[in-house]
């Protein structure tokens, strides 16, 4: 058997160490390189995307409406809010049931059914006694008048992504609602969110 010498040996080892090393960089680098994404943040961060957009459309839309004066809590009121609805029905004529809620409808369902299970049937079913008994809500609908406006519980609140001024949480029948406090109108729902009490 021969031996090599030590220099051959130390070159060898020494080649051998560099390609390890390259190696672990390259594996180091690419990872540091790839974004892990979170598919329920980017899900919430669309749905955000989404809301923040029909908000700025609103805001164009409220531009040239009489503004509404502080001591006015009537007849202005209601003009504008008719007008400011008028405008963006016509604006999204074509919305749709998930339009804004997209894929993150599924994700609020499970907030709510969460919320749900921590609760007895008892206080279940008072949230839901000031909820509008009218089966299914419709995107560019107007909030029914004089309904309650069925409060969401700070507890399922605090867990949903946070809205806009002027936009809300509510519910109707079995589902989640967004509603536009100025247009009051449902802007787009999640069917089916509430659990049924049993």
């Amino acid at each position: 058997m021969t031996q090599r010498p030590p220099s051959k040996l130390l070159a060898n080892i020494s080649w051998l160490i560099s390609i390890l090393m390259a190696c672990v960089l390259a594996s180091v680098l690419t990872a540091a390189g790839q974004k892990k994404v979170n598919p329920t943040g980017a899900q919430v961060k669309a749905f955000l995307d989404r809301v923040n957009a029909y908000v700025e459309m609103k805001q164009k839309l409220e531009d040239g409406l009489t503004p509404v004066s502080p001591s006015d809590r009537t007849s202005g009121v209601e003009q504008h809010r008719t007008a400011l609805a008028e405008r963006i029905r016509a604006a999204r004529r074509g919305a749709r049931q998930g339009d804004l809620f997209g894929a993150t409808a599924a994700l609020f369902r499970e907030i709510i059914v969460r919320d749900s299970r921590t609760r007895s049937a008892r206080d279940t079913g008072a949230v839901l006694e000031e909820v509008p008994s009218r089966s299914e809500p419709a995107v560019n609908a107007v909030y029914p008048e004089g309904a309650l406006l069925a409060t969401v519980p700070p507890l399922i609140l605090t867990n949903l992504p946070p809205l806009p001024d002027g936009l809300e949480y509510r519910f109707m029948g079995h589902a989640l609602i967004l509603r536009d406090r100025a247009a009051n109108l449902v802007v787009d729902f999640v069917p089916g969110a509430i659990p049924t009490v049993r």
